[in-house]
């Protein structure tokens, strides 16, 4: 599977919670453009939060800090629209956790989409209290399309590239630090698909 970088500069708002003296969000969604930009530091708790002109359609996200300086726990928001013209959305929705290691190289994490809902099996009124089914299928069950949810509570659907919903914001919240003093330096941020 070859992965590459969905995001465009150009349409894609970034914002901090906080930025510590001396960094800058500017390249972080293009670090390549030059080599003498700073990369951007925050102390924990903090958050970075994309934010895309145009929907985008992605299935991975990655990250390259700089190694002493990681985030090793953090929460992954999203919020996605039904269409590619950013058509309704439910906003930001928890999808999980991802856990990155204390290095300074660049890693790939599957983007935990959050459940879409739950459905019910029929108009009539359950006789014993609700009948709910999530909107996997059968088929999908046997197939292997699902997988455990992260956190342990309930069930993720496995997207291909065409079925993957449109992100209009990817949110990261950076729980835990590496340093001893809470300190995180983010060189680089993609959003990814095949």
């Amino acid at each position: 599977m070859s992965l590459r970088n969905v995001i465009d500069p150009k349409n894609t708002k970034i914002s901090v919670s906080s930025t510590a003296p001396g960094s800058s969000k500017k390249h972080l969604l293009n670090p390549s453009a030059s080599d003498e930009g700073q990369p951007w530091s925050s102390n924990i708790p903090s958050s970075l939060h994309l934010t895309f002109d145009t929907p985008i359609q992605a299935s991975h996200f990655a990250l390259t800090f700089q190694g002493g300086f990681v985030s090793t726990a953090i929460s992954v928001w999203v919020a996605r629209s039904e269409d590619a013209e950013g058509g309704v959305g439910l906003g930001l929705m928890m999808g999980g956790k991802v856990y990155p290691e204390d290095r300074n190289k660049r890693q790939v994490f599957e983007i935990p989409f959050p459940p879409t809902g739950l459905s019910p099996t029929s108009e009539e009124p359950p006789s014993s209290g609700p009948n709910i089914t999530t909107e996997i299928t059968p088929a999908e069950a046997q197939s292997g399309a699902v997988k455990a949810h992260p956190d342990g509570q309930g069930i993720m659907k496995k997207h291909t590239s065409d079925d993957l919903p449109y992100l209009t914001e990817l949110k990261l919240e950076f729980e835990k630090s590496s340093d001893q003093y809470g300190r995180v330096t983010l060189y680089s941020i993609e959003a990814l698909n095949e």
